[in-house]
């Protein structure tokens, strides 16, 4: 069975998806895939074999905080359980689709996308800027949750009633 886990990594909350098989795990990041088996070794080692290639990472908990040091550089991840909490104030149940989708409220041009697919985003976030009537008009989030799909792209032309982003 699946699992999505949230980390924030810097100021960017991205989704992992996790899925055991076997003797690895399968995890998606975004769109990139990656078979990923772990050995733990001693003082916080551990040696993750990513598609078969070795890595040694430097794991550390305190508290929420997990860092860790790869490759000369430390990262510090926070678990968040935003969407959980934000699923559960609505009344909805672990598992239940909660999906909105915005809509352009007329016709428009596209001056930019401030989200991508997976970002997490909190009620009233400006994820899209739309140009109609010589007017800029900032598209916000209706609902906490995660960025699941981004229909347009920066330039492009809508109309009244076009899907722009999905939050679930």
């Amino acid at each position: 069975m699946s699992r999505v886990v949230y980390f924030k990594i810097g100021d960017r909350v991205r989704s992992i998806q996790v899925t055991p098989a076997g003797d690895h795990f399968d995890v998606q990041v975004g769109e990139r895939k990656f078979a990923i088996a772990a050995q733990q070794g001693e003082l916080g080692r551990l040696d993750l074999y990513v598609d078969g290639r070795r890595r040694r990472v430097y794991v550390a908990r305190q508290g929420d905080r997990v860092y860790v040091w790869l490759d000369g550089e430390t990262y510090t991840l926070f678990k968040t359980d935003t969407l959980f909490q934000a699923d559960r104030r609505r009344g909805a149940r672990p598992g239940d689709d909660v999906r909105s989708s915005l809509e352009a409220a007329m016709p428009g041009k596209v001056l930019d996308v401030l989200v991508a697919e997976g970002d997490v985003v909190q009620r009233g976030d400006v994820l899209v800027l739309l140009e109609a009537m010589k007017m800029e008009l900032r598209i916000q989030a209706s609902q906490e949750g995660v960025v699941s799909k981004v229909w347009v792209r920066p330039g492009e032309v809508v109309e009244r009633g076009q899907r722009l982003v999905e939050i679930t």
